[in-house]
């Protein structure tokens, strides 16, 4: 059992770098920060402080125009976060002091003493305040500027990060806070989760886990394992009984135990278990577990948690090919992967929670059955993950580190090691968890693997990233001491070294040249499992006129948007100039998408906000349908991604204000359990293909109306088996047509579309028309 204090009423001071000359400076600066001899402001905890100085009027809404880069004026603060607090001791409970969450490297006093020092946002910091006395004391936190603290480390020439993250491959702090191209450089700095008492009871369970290790298909058994600590003082472990319970619904078990040590493991054989499925595929039931430790009959101590029956492994091979593979097994069942990217919900860490819920719902809503915690991220909250445990959502979750070749010194590979424990130890009870990875494209950052072809005589062979310590070695004896009950990829992709010598990787990051969406570079990919692919969509003008001033709007030619600051830091640019800024490409390539596939583009912005969502619409669309086709050949697409994490220009099909576009919409119906999917045309003819997710055989009738000429081309009836696909029919290919599928089926109604040959001579009138006649004009939003 737990008791936790809020530690409230805040108080912020900031100093500039400039004021630390002198070292006896520093050392008097807390007592004068309380004395209130510089400018102090209250604080929000969480939070961050920009937040606060936006409240105060000290800083402009950062969410507008190109204000965000005046925050790079601020990386020079060192942060002051000062309270007084009540402490009462607790008989029979230790107590802790918290610090669920600070960003970054930090000072931490208690009544003007050095408790600690950290420098780790991504896990919490626990320090034992047994001794401290009752009544009142004070507690200041000082927090370092993070840009000026990474200068204390060296960069080995080898290693390095993208041009705005330099700094961040020596601190423990996500990279997307120092500039992305889906999010501003907005460093920041602050408590952005909770400071807490912890009241521990003395003899207490500690770091308990459930987990399937067999699943007896022909007996129907299941047997679980359960470990977990006891804490205690006292001298016989022997004197405590153990009770170990779980229930779902009608399905239960019940074990009670003499421990002879510390540390349990207990198995448990359970007959008739109800298995946890991801969507598609069942049912997710959740097992309340349920721990008591008991003394002379007293309980000591109560831990409660849900877990889920279910085993998931993962069928790979180094290499994509015709005997290449990429495919998730659940209780031994094949698993088709849709689903999308998970990125921060906003630009300040102590607010992704408010958008969290939203967010996986409208995933889920959408039908994905999959999302990808990307590592460039936070790790997201128990609100996530518990939404994804109810749901049937799988979760692939990847460790901190993005786009980089990180030095794996003594000290990042001990800051690593300590993040992942405590990661894994918080999240590894979730049986939506399916899969961890040790980062985001570093692999590939360190060869450029992906995006151009290795000559045989590749120099540097030393920079082959299966030397990587920190995700070959570091965070790889972490899982194998805390969770080795899910598949680890050191990093997606995963060039391990056959891939390295010999060829493409069977999961793939689709990006290349970004242009259009039926060229060869997408129409070709070998991979059988893309774990990020997205194209580009314009916001709604409802939305850009709360982040872009009227000033700033496009006057005489859509092309005015490119070289504008305030278009070019939502680009997402960390400059406000096209020279030297690597995103400013963004911009001119969403217009050149649309002139793709429309020879024109609009001048008039709402007219080309809805061109271009056209444009992202057909093209992811197109992307996990041509996925959904060539199951099993394909196995899964993760597009990229589901929302933005603040107001921009991207990829993102719901924007920050939670405006859908298009795209939303045509994925919601590319996604459907049961669809009925146009292929590309061949030798004049498509094929109508039915694919089925659901795990039932499915009879069905369909229409196929072509709505140019407003013609009947195909009604017939179709068969597919559970978890197939199926040939319905050929279609005869029109060179401009834009058919309309309609079905019936035991699995429900449907509708999808195909427009045949986009991009060669259609027109936006035309498409728009067609739209109109299908009735999916009326899903533009916030125009």
């Amino acid at each position: 059992m737990k008791n936790h204090i809020n530690i409230k009423d805040w108080q912020l001071s900031w100093v500039e770098k400039a004021t630390f000359i002198k070292n006896e400076i520093r050392i008097k600066m807390p007592n004068d920060i309380i004395a209130g001899n510089y400018p102090t402001i209250q604080a929000t905890v969480p939070g961050n402080f920009e937040l606060d100085f936006m409240r105060e009027g000290l800083l402009d809404d950062v969410y507008m125009g190109e204000n965000s880069v005046k925050t790079q004026k601020l990386e020079n603060l060192h942060l002051y976060y000062f309270t007084e607090f009540v402490y009462t001791s607790k008989e029979g409970y230790d107590s802790v002091l918290c610090f669920e969450g600070v960003d970054t490297a930090a000072e931490i006093y208690l009544d003007g003493e050095l408790l600690g020092f950290v420098e780790n946002m991504l896990h919490a910091h626990r320090f034992d305040i047994n001794g401290l006395k009752n009544g009142k004391h004070t507690l200041l936190v000082h927090i370092l500027p993070s840009t000026i603290y990474a200068r204390k480390f060296d960069i080995p020439a080898m290693c390095y990060g993208m041009k705005y993250n330099q700094d961040g491959i020596q601190l423990r702090k996500p990279g997307s806070m120092f500039g992305w191209d889906i999010m501003p450089r907005i460093v920041s700095g602050g408590l952005w989760k909770p400071v807490t008492i912890e009241y521990l009871l003395k003899s207490r369970i500690c770091d308990a886990f459930t987990y399937t290790v067999d699943y007896d298909e022909k007996a129907n058994t299941a047997t679980l394992i359960t470990t977990f600590k006891i804490h205690t003082d006292e001298d016989y472990i022997s004197d405590f009984r153990i009770v170990l319970t779980g229930k779902c619904g009608d399905s239960s078990f019940r074990e009670e135990f003499r421990p002879y040590s510390a540390s349990n493991k207990l198995w448990v054989q359970i007959a008739n278990p109800k298995l946890w499925w991801p969507k598609n595929y069942g049912e997710q039931p959740l097992y309340d577990m349920e721990i008591r430790l008991l003394k002379d009959g007293v309980e000591q101590d109560c831990v409660k948690y849900r877990t889920g029956i279910r085993r998931v492994w993962l069928k790979r091979t180094s290499c994509s090919g015709d005997d290449g593979e990429f495919c998730f097994i659940v209780n031994g069942k094949k698993i088709f992967v849709m689903g999308t990217n998970w990125v921060p919900c906003d630009a300040f860490p102590s607010r992704h929670d408010e958008y969290t819920l939203r967010n996986i719902r409208l995933a889920d809503e959408q039908g994905c059955n999959m999302i990808r915690c990307w590592g460039g991220n936070v790790y997201p909250s128990d609100v996530l993950y518990d939404y994804c445990d109810e749901h049937g959502i799988m979760i692939w979750q990847d460790f901190s580190l993005a786009c980089g070749h990180y030095p794996d010194n003594e000290r990042l590979c001990a800051l690593v090691k300590e993040e992942v424990k405590q990661v894994v130890i918080e999240k590894r009870n979730h049986p939506a968890l399916v899969v961890w990875a040790g980062d985001n494209e570093c692999d590939c950052f360190v060869v450029p693997y992906s995006w151009r072809e290795r000559a045989d005589d590749e120099p540097l062979a030393m920079l082959d990233p299966n030397y990587n310590k920190l995700t070959r070695d570091t965070i790889l004896r972490e899982l194998r001491n805390h969770d080795a009950t899910r598949p680890y990829l050191p990093s997606s992709p995963y060039v391990d070294s056959i891939a390295y010598n010999y060829g493409k990787t069977s999961e793939d990051h689709l990006w290349g040249p970004r242009d259009f969406f039926k060229g060869e570079f997408y129409g070709t990919a070998a991979c059988h499992f893309a774990s990020e692919i997205g194209y580009h969509g314009c916001p709604s003008p409802q939305s850009i006129k709360k982040f872009i001033p009227e000033g700033s709007m496009p006057k005489d030619s859509i092309y005015d948007i490119c070289k504008n600051a305030d278009w070019l830091v939502h680009a997402a640019g960390m400059e406000t100039q096209v020279e030297g800024n690597p995103y400013a490409y963004r911009l001119p390539l969403m217009i050149s998408q649309v002139e793709r596939i429309f020879g024109t583009a609009a001048n008039n912005l709402d007219e080309f906000a809805r061109q271009s969502q056209v444009s992202q619409a057909e093209a992811v669309k197109f992307f996990i349908e041509k996925f959904r086709v060539e199951k099993w050949r394909k196995t899964g697409i993760l597009w990229w991604n589901i929302a933005d994490g603040w107001p921009q220009v991207s990829d993102a099909v719901v924007d920050w204000y939670g405006v859908k576009k298009l795209a939303y919409h045509y994925i919601t119906r590319s996604q459907k359990p049961i669809c009925l999917i146009c292929d590309e045309p061949k030798d004049g003819l498509l094929d109508l293909v039915a694919v089925n997710d659901t795990q039932s055989a499915v009879k069905g009738e369909y229409t196929v109306i072509e709505l140019v000429s407003g013609e009947e081309v195909a009604s017939g009836t179709f068969e597919v088996e559970a978890n197939g696909k199926a040939v319905a029919c050929k279609l005869p290919e029109k060179k401009n047509g834009f058919y309309l599928l309609r079905w019936t089926s035991t699995g429900g109604k449907g509708v999808n579309h195909f427009v045949c040959n986009i991009g060669e001579g259609w027109t936006w009138e035309a498409y728009k028309n067609c739209m109109e006649k299908a009735g999916f004009y009326s899903e533009f939003e916030g125009f």
